[in-house]
């Protein structure tokens, strides 16, 4: 049975995530500093320690839980579900990205060796969709499998990135159905 964790520690790390976030929008990466979350959190240095080492740790630990959310919906839409049953799950998909959209924003900024959800997004959607076409044999021309997922990735991370910064959650549905319309919707 799994612990269960105490209310106030659930509250204390979303105060310190949340800070971490609205930082990020004032500050690049590299000039944020632990007093900075401190200060505006409005929290002691010892509360931060006993929940993160630093700023990378914080860091690395929204972009995992983004990467995992992220994850969960590319495996939904790449499940063996009828051509016809993907564009409600590519659509939740994007609605809940749009509904993280500050946290994405602010998580994309951060570019570190070990830090970068933006390229790490790039390269599960671009292995996932390789599976996909090689598994249900999509490609006619196997020499060309690298460049449809770089594509497949380019397109969808472009979607995305116009929807977070430009977008409205209207608009969600309409690209969606363009999409769908310009392009067989087995690439979706």
């Amino acid at each position: 049975m799994e612990a269960k964790v105490d209310l106030r520690v659930i509250k204390t790390r979303a105060n310190i995530k949340n800070t971490f976030i609205d930082l990020l929008f004032e500050k690049e990466f590299n000039e944020i500093t632990i007093q900075n979350i401190l200060d505006k959190a409005l929290i002691n240095r010892s509360t931060f320690y006993k929940h993160y080492s630093d700023k990378y740790e914080l860091a690395e630990q929204l972009t995992a839980e983004t990467l995992k959310n992220a994850a969960l919906f590319i495996n939904e839409r790449f499940s063996d579900k009828k051509e016809e049953n993907i564009f409600p799950t590519i659509y939740k998909a994007y609605a809940y990205l749009y509904e993280q959209r500050k946290t994405i924003l602010a998580l994309w900024k951060i570019r570190t060796n070990n830090i970068n959800l933006y390229e790490e997004l790039e390269n599960l959607l671009k292995k996932d969709f390789l599976q996909y076409l090689i598994l249900h044999n999509k490609c006619k021309d196997s020499s060309l499998l690298d460049y449809y997922s770089t594509m497949y990735s380019s397109l969808v991370l472009t979607t995305i990135k116009w929807l977070l910064t430009s977008g409205k959650e209207s608009d969600i549905k309409k690209i969606l159905e363009q999409i769908q319309s310009s392009f067989d919707v087995s690439v979706l």
